[in-house]
């Protein structure tokens, strides 16, 4: 009996919604997210100020290069003449409109332990790889136009990646320093 060859089914056409995004949309999703990053690294390098103060400026450290790509994505804005929604005004009423709808209900800590700062540093790394993923498909979805800045973004979270492994591997520069007396 003569056996038909299987077609393989003919494949879906590239999605459309590559470039139903347009530039400002993007921009305010790049700004809110990285926003939320430069909360999470203030709120970490508080938590970690009174166990390990190294390991505290490294956290304020990655918050003030949020600073930076937040200045740089509102300057890419303005250069395309478009309306950012976080300017430096917006950007204060949008971490209180956060804090009152619940989205940053973790109240901060300090870290105590070795324990806490093993798990706080990996629930960093974690939040630093979800991070980078977020900014690579964000340059999927977005125009020629900013494919530079997220790529120098995703290089960025990239670095970032790597100084925070290199301090969750480096067990010895976890622990509590001893205190001068």
């Amino acid at each position: 009996m003569p056996t038909t060859p299987t077609r393989r089914p003919t494949p879906a056409p590239r999605s459309p919604c590559r470039n139903s995004w347009r530039v400002d949309q993007l921009l305010a999703l790049a700004g809110t997210h990285e926003l939320a990053e430069l909360t999470r690294y203030r709120r970490l390098a508080f938590s970690f100020l009174t166990y390990n103060t190294g390991i505290s400026r490294m956290m304020a450290g990655l918050g003030i290069e949020c600073e930076m790509r937040l200045k740089k994505l509102g300057h890419i804005a303005q250069q395309m003449e478009l309306l950012y929604p976080l300017s430096s005004s917006d950007r204060y009423g949008a971490m209180l409109h956060a804090k009152r709808h619940g989205k940053q209900a973790d109240p901060c800590h300090f870290i105590d332990c070795e324990g806490m700062a093993m798990d706080a540093l990996t629930q960093a790394l974690m939040d630093a790889e979800a991070s980078r993923r977020f900014y690579e498909q964000l340059r999927e979805a977005s125009s020629a136009a900013l494919h530079p800045l997220l790529d120098t973004i995703v290089q960025q979270k990239r670095s970032e990646l790597g100084v925070l492994g290199r301090r969750l591997t480096d067990g010895e520069h976890l622990a509590r320093p001893i205190a001068l007396c």
